[in-house]
């Protein structure tokens, strides 16, 4: 990843010394109310053979103790349990006690011909193993509240998700829960309530149509990354007060000027994308949908080994000129909710660890992953759309989002992959930033 702090223009100073926000010396006051709760994951409703997808087929699926154990006890379900399900050796808890077995085809051996499930249609939901039976949803727990997102890997979910005008609630008063009264200078420490307001202030930015959403993406990580700076300074408590400045600049459109002169630099963000898509492809064959996605965009812009990648990413940037950017004017909150679900479902601002716990709080880093999936994604969708053209549709690119979630967010084994590039130093600096997402 050599390379991405090319052509340095000095945004990080302008954005710290801008606007009336310098003024702020105090902290944002403490927010008395819970976390904001999702409530669009419960319009959910499986269609069932209706379905264009198959959500079980080609997954690894694992089998939790109780499910497991009550199969075992069913006479009907003991002999396909001994054949179909093994107790899984490297499991770290109940959940993954076993797991399904798979047969070549990848098609789940209990599924019916009518692609419903056979243990569902003759025992009801009650009797479907913990993954079956959340599948989509994604039960986070967050600040000892447990919300609901959606995994996009499912075509109705993706739908419901990214097709809604408005994914949450709004009551007008963007930012002011950061903003201190003149009457409140006192300020917590507490590390829930900071990442509580460190979550709040993210959905907030998200939600700003004043800016473009790669100008909301790339302030928040130039928020992201000054509060992971001040928690390795044991100085967490300034977070709140980074947050009111912010507020108070993003409301005062101080920074839009800086933002405005950032140029985008097609070539090293197509280098970084294809890395991304060679070394998905080096870990194991994905999803036929999402090679799909990606012979796509390589086709688009007229990819092959041997082209200059100046002109290749030349290309690329005409494809997004004049291909994506009018489906995006179309339907401006389609990525907006994408990254609105993503903080839901990953719990942001932790770093969710596949099958693990990581309870050490790094902005930064997640913060880092969420641009990487939203830039990796973006870069799918502008190859579909230079493919459809004027045909490029909402459901063009929900296809596109629901085989990149199960491409990638659903391997483990890439995580891996994005996390390394998460900690790099490259894109942890402001340019790497601007290389991610200016387009």
């Amino acid at each position: 990843m050599a390379g991405y702090c090319g052509d340095r223009f000095d945004i990080k100073n302008s954005l710290m010394m801008s606007g009336t926000a310098l003024a702020l010396s105090f902290a944002a006051r403490t927010m008395s109310t819970g976390p904001l709760q999702p409530h669009y994951a419960d319009r959910f409703r499986c269609v069932g053979p209706a379905c264009e997808e198959s959500c079980c087929q080609g997954w690894g699926m694992y089998v939790d103790k109780a499910a497991y154990k009550k199969y075992r006890a069913t006479p009907s379900l003991r002999q396909a349990t001994a054949e179909h399900i093994e107790i899984n050796r490297d499991a770290r808890n109940s959940f993954q006690y076993a797991r399904i077995k798979f047969p070549a085809d990848g098609r789940c051996p209990f599924l019916a011909d009518d692609n419903l499930c056979d243990i569902q249609k003759q025992y009801g939901s009650e009797f479907l193993s913990k993954t079956c039976a959340r599948y989509p949803r994604a039960l986070v727990r967050f600040d000892g509240h447990t919300q609901k997102a959606l995994y996009l890997s499912c075509p109705e979910a993706a739908r419901i998700v990214l097709l809604n005008p408005q994914l949450l609630p709004s009551d007008g008063l963007r930012y002011q829960q950061f903003i201190p009264k003149e009457s409140s200078r006192s300020s917590s420490s507490a590390p829930d309530l900071l990442i509580r307001q460190l979550r709040a202030f993210a959905l907030d930015l998200l939600q700003d149509e004043t800016y473009p959403l790669w100008q909301r993406m790339f302030v928040l990580g130039i928020v992201c990354r000054r509060a992971h700076e001040l928690s390795i300074a044991q100085q967490s408590a300034q977070i709140s007060s980074l947050l009111a400045k912010y507020a108070v600049m993003l409301q005062e459109q101080c920074l839009r000027s800086h933002l405005d002169n950032i140029p985008p630099r097609p070539g090293l963000q197509l280098d970084l994308v294809l890395q991304l898509t060679r070394l998905r492809f080096e870990l194991e064959p994905p999803h036929d949908s999402f090679v799909s996605c990606v012979a796509d965009l390589l086709q688009a812009i007229g990819y092959s080994p041997t082209a200059p990648l100046s002109e290749v990413a030349q290309r690329y940037h005409q494809a997004y000129l004049h291909c994506y950017q009018p489906f995006a004017q179309k339907s401006p909150n389609f990525l907006q909710n994408y990254l609105i679900n993503y903080v839901f479902r990953t719990r942001f601002p932790f770093v969710d660890v596949p099958d693990e716990l990581q309870h050490s709080v790094d902005p930064l880093t997640s913060y880092l992953l969420l641009a990487l999936h939203y830039r990796f994604l973006h870069s799918l969708l502008i190859g579909a759309a230079a493919r459809y053209r004027n045909f490029f549709s909402d459901a063009h690119a929900v296809r596109v989002v629901h085989a990149f979630a199960r491409g990638v967010e659903h391997n483990v084994r890439f995580f891996a992959v994005l996390m390394q590039f998460a900690r790099s130093a490259e894109l942890q600096q402001t340019d790497g930033m601007a290389v991610l997402l200016r387009n």
